[in-house]
């Protein structure tokens, strides 16, 4: 067996081993959406969703009550036991309730709502970046694994060029030298395709630790021929942090003094041994003075962010405007790419034919006969890439609509 058969097998062979899971259809195959989808499973932000979500949650169920705070118990005994010991008693209790008065509770609602809102976008525009890593992993394998299947063709070609070149030698067609030279370009090829199962094994590691899944997805995504960038997750996210910043630039504006308490008292009472215990009930509130110093620095730092956020905002829709004009022109470069090297790959094919049966009449030198072979290895590799290079395109294209597979 050729040693590129084998090297071959060494890189495929964890493959083969792999049965089909849940990502996979009834052939083994698996898709960039499933993919994508099992990467965001084992990413550290999907797995601190449900936790994000239930702490939002809480916010909110805690800024619609009316309390401010938990509510104060203050018991107070008081006798004459220690001095006359005339039968002096009093216990009384009271409790203090913060309330939050309806428009600090409006605004802190709000505020909370836009937390759970921020935080959806928070989780979409992380959703995306997943999906950015995952294509950029899958056509990275896929530029490699080309690599890999053009440089053992070149192995095979140049060990059946050498097998013949040595037929000729033994025969006294050709000098010694040229079984020299033929072997030396079976070493180069074989040098090479070393280095490229290396890049292999290298991109396919990456891949694994990114997704969990072994196998590559085989399925492309066409380039999109339109898209919302209103839709798009960052441009969401961004919008939401401006949201958060203004309800909590409003929430700053509006709590301007401490929240107001609800006093309830219980007093029971008598002066020696032989009165009755007296109770009596009383209901106060405490209705604290502010200024607008008191919270001057809380409403300093919300306008701050409020202007970050919404800076950012406008930055990002900047940049995700460039970002698809020019994944755009890259689709049509990609494009045209592809094109001049099928036509490259066809006229080297061509020129290969002919110089190989020149090469057998003895018309050519052995020189020629491998710059032929590696000029149409190049053209071969060339058009392998533009391919998928214009697959990669695509891909781009959508993620920069900020669409997922």
């Amino acid at each position: 067996m050729r040693w590129g058969m084998l090297v071959a097998i060494a890189v495929s062979s964890s493959l083969a081993a792999q049965q089909p899971d849940s990502r996979s259809g009834g052939d083994g195959s698996v898709t960039i959406r499933a993919v994508v989808a099992a990467a965001w499973q084992r990413s550290a932000a999907s797995r601190a969703t449900e936790a994000r979500r239930e702490l939002a949650d809480a916010r909110r169920n805690a800024a619609s009550g009316w309390m401010a705070s938990p509510p104060s118990l203050t018991l107070v005994h008081t006798s004459d036991r220690l001095n006359r010991n005339d039968g002096m008693r009093e216990v009384e209790a009271e409790l203090e309730v913060p309330l939050r008065t309806p428009g600090v509770r409006a605004a802190g609602a709000a505020t909370a709502e836009a937390e759970a809102a921020a935080l959806e976008g928070d989780l979409a525009s992380a959703r995306l970046r997943i999906a950015a890593e995952v294509r950029e992993a899958v056509w990275s394998l896929r530029l490699a694994r080309n690599d890999l299947d053009a440089n053992e063709r070149r192995v095979a070609q140049t060990e059946a060029l050498a097998a013949d070149v040595e037929r000729r030698v033994r025969a006294g067609d050709l000098a010694r030298v040229d079984a020299n030279t033929a072997h030396a370009a079976v070493l180069v090829a074989k040098a090479a395709l070393a280095e490229v199962v290396a890049r292999v094994r290298r991109e396919q590691r990456l891949y694994e630790a990114l997704t969990g899944v072994v196998r590559v997805p085989a399925d492309t995504e066409p380039a999109p021929e339109t898209g919302d960038l209103e839709a798009h997750p960052v441009l969401i996210a961004a919008r939401g942090a401006a949201d958060l910043a203004r309800a909590r630039l409003h929430e700053a504006g509006t709590a301007t003094r401490d929240s107001p308490e609800l006093i309830l008292g219980m007093k029971r009472e008598r002066g020696d041994f032989g009165e009755r215990y007296a109770n009596t009930t009383s209901v106060g509130v405490r209705l604290p003075f502010g200024s607008d110093a008191r919270n001057r620095p809380l409403i300093g730092a919300a306008n701050a962010e409020l202007i970050e956020a919404e800076t950012t905002a406008t930055l990002q829709r900047e940049r995700l405007n460039a970002e698809v004009e020019a994944a755009r022109a890259d689709v049509e470069l990609a494009r045209q790419a592809e094109t001049f090297a099928a036509e490259r790959a066809r006229l080297a094919a061509d020129s290969r034919q002919l110089l190989v049966k020149a090469f057998e009449f003895g018309q050519i030198d052995l020189p020629a006969r491998l710059r032929a072979e590696n000029d149409a290895f190049d053209a071969e590799l060339a058009l392998g890439r533009a391919r998928l290079e214009s697959g990669r395109a695509a891909s781009r294209l959508k993620q920069a609509y900020g669409l997922l597979p």
